[in-house]
């Protein structure tokens, strides 16, 4: 069974100053959405989404032959311009990592990066996922 299973909830995606002129990056298809907490739980969700689908378990399954799950962090920044940059993973088996920067490295441009005081930021991120196969 593929399946891919948050361990964070989404106040776990941090960002870097804590106030009321912060935006979160907004991914495509949440731009239309007014409140900030809503856009990032939409962005967060079509993330792991497109994690989900994009993810080789084949890999996975080479990797780990006598496990059904494993567990890995991505850990990146969104730029000021909505693209995905600086992509790490900690994962139990080096090919779980690497597939996970694979993966994370395909993600589409946000359609509104990160803003503070109405000007753009890059905007860490970090999740933690756990995939089933």
């Amino acid at each position: 069974m593929r399946e891919l299973d948050s361990l964070s909830n989404i106040e776990d995606v941090k960002m870097p100053i804590l106030a009321k002129s912060i935006k979160f990056p907004v991914y495509r298809g949440c731009h239309k959405i007014e409140d900030d907490h809503e856009a990032k739980k939409c962005s967060i969700k079509k993330i792991k989404d497109f994690i989900l689908l994009s993810y080789n378990y084949d890999v996975a399954d080479r990797a780990l032959p006598l496990e059904t799950s494993t567990q890995f962090e991505l850990i990146f920044k969104v730029n000021k311009k909505g693209n995905i940059e600086d992509v790490t993973a900690n994962a139990n088996h080096k090919a779980i990592a690497i597939e996970a920067i694979r993966t994370a490295k395909r993600i589409p441009k946000f359609k509104r990066a990160g803003m503070l005081n109405g000007s753009p930021i890059n905007t860490p991120m970090r999740l933690t996922m756990k995939i089933y196969f």
